[in-house]
């Protein structure tokens, strides 16, 4: 007989399944162990796998800033108490351009150039123009007022433009508004009456108008970037001049 099978089974001999039992025994306490611990775990936020768009949560951000600004200027109001900058300071401010607005045009429709006052430059060119717009009339053609003045400032809102912008030259009429080139061209279009620059003036300046915008832009943003450094700058604001006083808006 085979030696190895009739071998009795001594104590200290382990049985064929007891290494793996054992360690089949160790892996189930160490996975009890855990789930034990993770109990005792906060469980974290789940998570979108898609973020939402920012244009779906700005509208209830931006209600919300106008309800909250609302609700205070109105508790205020009920309290009787002013503040600066409230939303009601806002409304009439806003009331009093939009009067503004329509009474420069409401009994003359002549249009408006809106210029720098303090600029050499621009009023360099603004004397070119009196003395090229039917000089031997009163009236003219265009009227005048500086971008700092109320009438600037109220013309320059309506066309959707800060009240304090002042790069760029404003042709404003009854109904639309020009600016930096097109407001050059448009105005020499107008130009020349009563003078040797007629026809040649409006002429030039149609032709003008067909070269691609974005050419003559970027040379009059040159320009007007650098005019104080080229030209110079005033001290005082230009709001009236004595010989054209029918011409200047002024102030309103």
């Amino acid at each position: 007989a085979d030696p190895r099978r009739t071998a009795p089974l001594t104590q200290d001999a382990p049985l064929p399944l007891q290494a793996p039992m054992g360690a089949i025994r160790t892996a189930l306490l160490l996975v009890a162990a855990l789930a034990e611990a993770h109990a005792f775990i906060p469980a974290s936020p789940a998570l979108s796998l898609k973020s939402p768009p920012k244009c779906a949560t700005q509208p209830r951000r931006a209600q919300t800033a106008l309800f909250t600004l609302a609700a205070t200027a109105t508790a205020a109001s009920s309290a009787g108490e002013g503040i600066p900058g409230s939303f009601d300071a806002a409304v009439n401010a806003r009331a009093e351009t939009k009067k503004l607005e329509k009474s420069i045009f409401a009994t003359d429709d002549r249009p408006v150039i809106l210029f720098d006052g303090v600029c050499v430059l621009c009023n360099g060119g603004v004397d070119f123009m009196l003395d090229f717009d039917l000089p031997d009339d009163v009236r003219g053609t265009f009227r005048f007022a500086a971008l700092q003045s109320n009438v600037g400032r109220a013309l320059l809102q309506r066309s959707g433009r800060r009240a304090d912008d002042i790069s760029s030259i404003v042709l404003a009429t009854k109904t639309d508004t020009f600016l930096e080139s097109d407001a050059i061209l448009r105005i020499g279009q107008g130009l020349g009456k009563g003078t040797l620059l007629f026809p040649i003036a409006p002429i030039a300046s149609t032709f003008g108008l067909a070269v691609p915008t974005p050419v003559r832009n970027a040379f009059y943003k040159w320009v007007s970037d650098n005019r104080y450094e080229f030209f110079g700058k005033n001290d005082q604001c230009r709001l009236y001049d004595d010989r054209f006083d029918s011409r200047f808006l002024g102030e309103l």
